[in-house]
């Protein structure tokens, strides 16, 4: 018995732990993401515009103050099941993740969900 947990972990030393086919929920979004949503929303206070659809998960791009714009590109439910915006901050290149719950006001949003390379005309 000593013999085969011996040879167990040393094969796990040698190989390494297996390697994970599923991408990181906080992987940073770039242009493969399609602006597939013509609204907005206000922020209602101060929160960090995040890297992942995740608050304590992802690390943050910015920090936006209240009164700010986020114009939506698309939407996600994560895994716990809260809807999260991801969009560009007005005025800025700053693209990232917000949630529903930081806007005191939503416009003109459809709340499509985001799909890598497609385009708002013809989906």
């Amino acid at each position: 018995m000593l013999v085969t947990t011996g040879a167990i972990m040393a094969a796990t030393l040698v190989n390494g732990p297996a390697a994970s086919a599923t991408p990181s929920p906080c992987a940073v979004y770039d242009d493969s993401i399609s602006n597939l949503d013509g609204g907005y929303g206000v922020m209602k206070g101060s929160y960090s515009l995040k890297k992942g659809p995740y608050m304590d998960r992802c690390g943050s791009v910015t920090r936006l103050g209240r009164g700010r714009v986020i114009y939506f590109h698309c939407w996600v439910r994560n895994r716990h099941g809260n809807l999260w915006a991801y969009g560009r901050v007005k005025g800025t290149s700053k693209y990232g993740w917000m949630s529903i719950d930081n806007f005191r006001t939503i416009r003109h949003s459809n709340y499509e969900t985001c799909r890598p390379n497609a385009d708002r005309d013809h989906t």
